[in-house]
């Protein structure tokens, strides 16, 4: 079947580089595809003509991808173009997947007994880290214990490498050391040892790679820039330095460098694999013009990254708006108005991390607004500095509360030693004393000044019950010695500040602890399914899209995670980080398909981000001297559009500013006119294009 009637019979319609794509079957083959591109519909319609018109049986080939539900989907989409009989006869795994096979097989061949699989490790290290620090890990490190163990095992780290890493400013190689010691011993494994496995038996195991590569002789990949070092040798090995494999991936689009994911093997395929072709997907079918432009001058500014520029596909639309509120709170009322204004319209709110969902589900909560979020994962409330906090509040409330007492008691500025702490407990137990700090009877140097410092804790610990939340969290953080404790640390001023955030709508501290139980709550039921306001990480976005697209929280030492000063040289690992962050940047803005809104407040300087992809870039900046990049979104609609835009945020409600007038709230609209009651109890009515042209009038939340 030649491919014109391969289309036709299938109705398939692809552009000039998708068919390239498709019809190219032998070799080693990198498609790197920009966001919206059509990656998935390339690759399951290139499956497709290998059966049909090249003669591949579907046994022979293996398509691999990051997730069960990823290879699901993907299954899906093959059966509902091709039909299920050849769908049913295709492998569509993932890469652990494979690696189960493979142990499983060698398993057998030697007639051995197996590993048996370890599901959740959280108890092992649990264990394993109370044991070897003398203390007790919230989940958060816990969490984080999980994270840098497989990062390790994935970057196949040396031990030098190992040995840099670090959990809240302690080396992590003896945890390492035991956990490995600790598996082997009750022969279990991993999902990150099924790949270590599997790549040590494929290495001296020549026989079982031969029968692989014979049973497979061509590999499929997708969502190649997620992959791991090891995954991408594991790949390697499989497709050989000559055979047939087609990757699919885009180096611009890799944001899971906590995760171990490895870009770089796409910048070095070529080298890797002999008789090899880098294609390319540059067309975005998903967003307008504006937000198309912009993101790909933006992009440019990367310098680990193949040569490939986006062009959008569907007409023009809205420009991309760069919105600057007075604090971060404010954001919320903005967004809040925006969705209330067109509920009918899907609005994706995407940030950074989870942190920054929190106190906007609280303002939402507190307001009666419906949400749906994406991702529920709650370690904001699990982590070492929220969790200090409770424990110092229970301890207000419960002077008794021995658990909370032994988490908290050395993070006070106090040379106690865990011997004297247990001892306090004991006598507490015996009903010598009314509060463990009363009973802590200090045998350190110095004891007269221990006590003193003791006599005025146990002040602050009374204050507490009196305090507002927010007086008790300033308390403790400035008087108590917490916040010494968490600077010397390695500090977590980020997370302080969202919880000052919550403490200021609360009474006390009973109240406060209540309203921390209650989000945790709401964060865990992930809030109503069918509402249009969607809450996510731009992690939890990444493959998805959306009519309109918010980014919040857009400011240096967020997004990105850091801080930048004009001309700072940086080294080799910190550019990597910076990539990364833009990345990450590009991800969330090209999930939007009609409107793109890149939100800040009021900070010196301008979120560097969001500077970069409002500005239209110099020759120079896109690394390619002489060739000159699109302008930017916000440069290119004229003036007329853009307040037209503006405008529609100026709804019934809102609180304005007039630069001659000062506060008010907007009463009345009407097409161009606005009727506004400001703060003196005046009343008057303005042109609003006028005023938004002249920039007399501006949003204050």
């Amino acid at each position: 079947m030649h491919y014109e009637e391969f289309c036709k019979q299938f109705n398939i319609l692809l552009n000039e580089q998708q068919a390239q794509a498709v019809q190219h079957t032998e070799g080693a083959v990198l498609l790197l595809a920009v966001p919206g591109s059509g990656k998935t519909t390339a690759l399951v319609a290139r499956l497709g003509y290998m059966l049909y018109c090249v003669g591949v049986a579907p046994e022979r080939i293996l398509t691999m991808t990051y997730t069960v539900s990823a290879a699901g989907d993907m299954k899906n989409r093959f059966a509902a173009m091709f039909g299920d009989e050849y769908a049913a006869r295709l492998q569509f795994r993932t890469i652990n997947g494979v690696c189960a096979s493979i142990i499983n097989g060698y398993v057998r061949d030697k007639g051995a007994d197996g590993f048996d699989l370890l599901d959740d490790n959280r108890k092992l290290l649990t264990e394993i880290y109370r044991k070897l620090r003398a203390d007790y890990p919230v989940d958060g490190e816990v969490k984080e214990l999980q994270k840098q163990i497989t990062y390790i095992k994935n970057m196949c780290l040396t031990r030098q490498e190992i040995d840099a890493l670090d959990l809240d400013g302690a080396d992590i190689g003896p945890i390492y050391d035991a956990y490995i010691n600790e598996m082997k011993r009750r022969r279990l494994m991993d999902y990150d040892d099924q790949l270590v496995y599997a790549y040590n038996i494929l290495k001296s195991r020549l026989d079982i790679l031969k029968a692989y590569r014979r049973k497979y002789p061509y590999l499929c990949v997708d969502e190649a820039q997620d992959t791991s070092k090891i995954q991408h040798r594991i790949i390697h090995l499989l497709a050989g330095k000559d055979g047939n494999l087609f990757m699919v991936g885009d180096e611009d689009q890799s944001i899971y460098g906590f995760r171990a994911a490895y870009p770089d093997a796409l910048m070095h395929f070529e080298g890797e694999y002999s008789n090899s072709t880098v294609l390319l997907l540059e067309e975005n079918f998903r967003s307008t013009p504006e937000i198309v432009s912009a993101a790909d001058g933006f992009i440019t500014r990367n310098t680990m990254r193949h040569e490939k520029h986006m062009r959008a596909c569907r007409p023009s639309g809205a420009p991309v708006r760069k919105v600057t509120l007075i604090s971060r709170a404010a954001q919320y009322s903005y967004i809040a108005k925006m969705a209330q204004g067109e509920p009918e319209r899907e609005l994706a709110v995407l940030y950074r991390n989870n942190d920054s969902a929190v106190p906007f589900i609280d303002f939402l909560d507190r307001n009666d607004i419906s949400y749906c979020i994406r991702q529920t994962d709650g370690t904001f409330f699990t982590s070492r500095t929220v969790s200090g906090v409770r424990d110092l509040m229970t301890l207000a409330r419960s002077p008794l509360d021995a658990e909370a007492f032994m988490r908290v008691y050395y993070k006070l500025n106090l040379p106690i030693s865990r011997a004297d702490a247990e001892k306090a407990v004991e006598l507490c137990r015996a009903g010598k004393y009314v509060s463990l700090f009363a009973a802590l009877n200090p045998t350190g140097k110095n004891p007269e000044r221990i006590m003193e410092k003791l006599i005025e804790l146990r002040a602050h610990f009374a204050a507490l019950m009196t305090d507002s939340a927010a007086e008790a969290l300033k308390r403790m953080r400035y008087q108590m010695g917490y916040g010494a404790y968490l600077l010397k640390n390695g500090g977590d001023d980020e997370r302080l500040y969202l919880l000052s955030l919550l403490a200021s709508r609360e009474k006390n501290i009973q109240s406060f602890l209540k309203r921390l139980d209650a989000l945790k709550s709401m964060f865990e039921a992930g809030g109503d399914r069918k509402s249009n306001l969607i809450l996510s990480t731009i992690h939890s976005s990444k493959g998805l899209e959306y009519d309109r697209v918010a980014v919040i929280d857009a400011v240096d030492g967020i997004l990105p995670s850091v801080m930048f000063k004009p001309g700072q040289a940086l080294d080799k690992d910190e550019q990597t980080a910076l990539e990364e962050e833009r990345r990450l940047f590009y991800v969330a803005a090209t999930r939007a398909k009609n409107e793109l809104l890149l939100m800040s407040y009021e900070k010196t300087p301008e979120c560097t981000f969001i500077h970069q992809f409002c500005q239209p870039l110099t020759p120079k900046a896109t690394g390619q001297p002489g060739k000159k990049m699109p302008l930017a979104a916000s440069t290119v609609p004229a003036v007329a559009q853009r307040i037209q835009w503006i405008s529609k945020d100026y709804i019934k409600g809102a609180n304005v500013v007039h630069n001659i007038f000062g506060r008010g709230m907007i009463a009345e609209k009407g097409g161009d006119t606005v009727t506004i009651r400001f703060t003196d109890g005046t009343i008057k009515r303005f042109i609003l294009s006028t005023c938004l042209e002249k920039g007399l009038l501006g949003l204050q939340q």
